[in-house]
């Protein structure tokens, strides 16, 4: 089973430790000279990093509620009920938030005021849903390939980026064709720069060792950052903002 995400909170800090040589799993690293450019997977045991090295990480907020799950989840006391009646764990970036409030990097009026706002978007306005999240596909058009006759097409899938404060981290979501059942599922990936991570040794201009790893610490921006998703996460459908709506409540009960 591929590494997954660690957080690690002693009391006093608070650091996520991400898996770095893991090029098809949720957290990979990849290279681009600017965020509107198309970013190209990294083999780090074999290409040597680099400044325009960054982690693609599709960032999660729950975990299906079983013994073997449970050691994956520092919060395997905290449970609830997501979209579909499954009892799951807090996880990832819901550990985060649990964690930030309780070093008080984030304060119960942060929570509360992305917690309303989650609340309010509207059906109509959730990103699976709204006309510019569309996909679409160009009229076909004769072509031949080897003698046979296709019908060319483009796919295009909409992608929008937000950029975290002066920070180069950001945040995309893409809306694709849900690989079971009907409709669209909008993907949400956060991607931090190789210089935002903290090694054991510098990683620009070397490979690195196998199953290493990085330590993305968490102070008072990321804490925001972190919340900040939070409430991408519940723009994204009805689903989402159900869950992560009690994941909230779950886990800072005032919220109830």
């Amino acid at each position: 089973m591929a590494e997954t995400a660690a957080v690690v909170f002693t009391g006093s800090s608070l650091k996520v430790k991400l898996p770095m040589t893991q090029p098809t799993g949720k957290i990979r690293i990849k290279r681009r000279s600017f965020f509107s450019e198309y970013g190209m997977p990294v083999a780090s045991r074999s290409e040597c990093l680099d400044l325009k090295c960054y982690i693609e990480w599709q960032i999660g907020y729950d975990l299906l509620a079983t013994s073997a799950n449970s050691k994956n989840t520092s919060l395997p006391h905290l449970k609830f009920s997501n979209y579909k009646q499954e009892t799951k764990f807090a996880y990832e970036l819901s550990e985060i938030i649990y964690y930030s409030h309780k070093l008080k990097l984030i304060s119960e009026k942060d929570i509360s005021d992305t917690y309303n706002k989650i609340k309010n978007v509207t059906d109509d306005n959730l990103i699976d849903v709204i006309d510019k999240m569309r996909i679409f596909r160009t009229s076909p058009i004769e072509t031949t390939i080897n003698d046979m006759m296709f019908f060319e097409m483009k796919v295009s899938y909409p992608l929008i980026v937000h950029k975290f404060g002066k920070y180069d981290i950001y945040a995309e979501v893409m809306n694709r064709e849900k690989q079971r059942g009907v409709g669209v599922q909008p993907m949400l990936y956060v991607c931090i720069p190789i210089t935002s991570l903290k090694f054991e040794r510098n990683p620009i201009n070397r490979t690195l060792d196998a199953k290493e790893s990085s330590d993305w610490v968490i102070g008072e921006e990321e804490a925001r950052l972190s919340l900040e998703l939070f409430r991408m996460f519940g723009m994204l459908s009805v689903k989402h903002r159900h869950d992560v709506l009690a994941i909230l409540e779950m886990l800072f009960t005032y919220l109830k």
